[in-house]
């Protein structure tokens, strides 16, 4: 007999792009993907690159988010999509990754956020997955109001949200971070 996590995964939809297939995550997926041990392509039915998962990848996000799905199983389809294209063999490859975390303490919004593997970047991939993303949440209607972080550096990052309709809010919630939200 599945888990609830199991059973709610099987129901959650994929979002579908002209060039992505955004696959919601899993407790199974994430565990994998944590450990390295070599399964996750297994589970997705994919190519993973080896720069796969992403060195500025924070070890702590892991077990925020099986912690998360622990409290709230629901939220499977909120957290991380992983973003698959296809590859030149025709076999689905990783790219990279979005989501939109929704906070216990305040369902009402959510923190928008991606990551592409360096060599799929500067291709409009990160565009295309957080337009989706964005058109998946307010279709829902579950939250009131969307807010993404991010360096002031990242030049892309911040072209990125600004062409989502994004705009800057202050300061951001973790040391050197900005804060853009959604208008």
């Amino acid at each position: 007999m599945p888990s609830a996590n199991e059973s709610l995964s099987c129901r959650v939809s994929n979002i579908s792009t002209a060039r992505l297939e955004l696959v919601a995550i899993t407790p199974e997926s994430l565990k994998s993907e944590q450990a390295s041990d070599g399964r996750l392509a297994e589970i997705l039915q994919c190519r993973v690159t080896p720069e796969w998962p992403l060195a500025d990848w924070e070890p702590h996000v892991f077990e925020l988010l099986l912690n998360m799905f622990v409290e709230h199983p629901e939220d499977i389809g909120w957290h991380r999509y992983i973003l698959l294209r296809s590859g030149e063999d025709g076999r689905p490859v990783l790219i990279g990754s979005t989501g939109a975390f929704r906070w216990a303490t305040d369902r009402s919004s959510a923190e928008v956020g991606y990551a592409i593997a360096p060599q799929f970047r500067l291709q409009g991939y990160a565009l295309e997955a957080v337009t989706a993303l964005i058109a998946w949440i307010e279709a829902t209607g579950a939250v009131d109001h969307l807010v993404a972080h991010t360096f002031p550096e990242l030049a892309g990052s911040i072209r990125i949200l600004e062409h989502c309709g994004f705009a800057f809010d202050g300061p951001g919630a973790e040391a050197r971070t900005i804060r853009y939200r959604k208008k």
